[in-house]
């Protein structure tokens, strides 16, 4: 890369993100997760999730190749999420 791109790359992994526009947001919170992050920075980026009543905590990363999640007692890429939400909490969707 020349000296523009590095700087374009540079700025664009600055960008925020906001946990509401993320693929997860709809599934965490339709099994009553509430967000602990709020925002994240750049191309990679994770939010935390607990459950109010069972204190149950979720990370989920997205961005570039990183769209998994990881809990104390299950782990997987995005189309494990909701299979592992179900079991742990029923089908509450």
């Amino acid at each position: 890369m020349n000296a523009d791109e590095l700087k374009r790359f540079a700025e664009a992994d600055k960008k925020v993100h906001k946990v509401e526009s993320e693929w997860h947001f709809p599934i965490m919170t339709k099994f009553g997760y509430k967000a602990d992050t709020l925002e994240g920075i750049g191309f990679v980026r994770s939010y935390k999730y607990t459950h109010p009543v069972t204190s149950n905590k979720v990370t989920v990363a997205t961005g570039v190749h990183a769209d998994y999640f990881d809990a104390p007692d299950g782990h997987g890429y995005w189309a494990d999420l909701e299979p592992y939400l179900k079991k742990i909490h029923g089908d509450l969707g």
